[in-house]
């Protein structure tokens, strides 16, 4: 017995709504089960013990949780002081790897608390950069090749251009706080080679 064209077209929406609903139910079962991997891992939020060494962090503030919600706490440093003219600035940083749901790759962010007391505040100024790559600007004249020659190949790689700035993406092996100021402290000193060096913005997408 043939199927009116009406009858078809309403088999075809359930079939829609079976398949969407089914979507749904794969995509709740996937954040539950990454979420929960997330927490049992060492360096996770509630465990305020480093991932690296099990060192203790701080309790992770509002205004990164939002930001990266399952993440793993690699690195934490406390109470670094920057002194700017007539005033002392805090530091705290954290070294986190973000845990997005479907992300396939080990993405490391690098979150500074910048603020005017060294008892942290909330309303402080948060920033958040990529931890394990900088941009680098070389010198007049000077090409890719003569950087890497300059630079241990255990450490450091080239591993693209920003096509609008022309500036090299540089990967670094060590980004805990003191390596990555190591290494910035480093290439800012190559300034026959390296014409400028810039942190690499990280913004969420959540």
């Amino acid at each position: 017995m043939a199927i009116s064209k009406k009858e078809r077209s309403l088999s075809i929406w359930i079939g829609i709504a079976i398949g969407v609903a089914l979507s749904s139910i794969l995509v709740r079962y996937a954040l539950q089960k990454k979420t929960a991997q997330t927490q049992d891992r060492p360096g996770n939020y509630k465990s305020l013990m480093c991932a690296s060494d099990g060192s203790p962090f701080d309790e992770i503030p509002k205004q990164i949780h939002d930001k990266i919600p399952y993440g793993i706490v690699v690195y934490f440093e406390n109470n670094q002081t920057i002194v700017d003219r007539n005033y002392t600035i805090y530091e705290r940083s954290w070294i986190i790897e973000s845990a997005g749901s479907f992300r396939s790759e080990r993405l490391f962010v690098l979150i500074k608390q910048n603020s005017k007391s060294p008892n942290f505040k909330s309303e402080d100024k948060f920033f958040f950069h990529r931890a394990s790559e900088l941009y680098i600007m070389s010198g007049l004249g000077v090409k890719r090749k003569d950087i890497e020659n300059n630079l241990d190949p255990e450490e450091y790689k080239i591993i693209g251009q920003n096509s609008k700035t022309q500036e090299w993406i540089l990967q670094i092996k060590d980004f805990s706080p003191s390596g990555f100021r190591n290494s910035w402290q480093r290439l800012n000193g190559m300034n026959n080679l390296i014409s400028k060096v810039d942190l690499i913005p990280w913004v969420s997408d959540r």
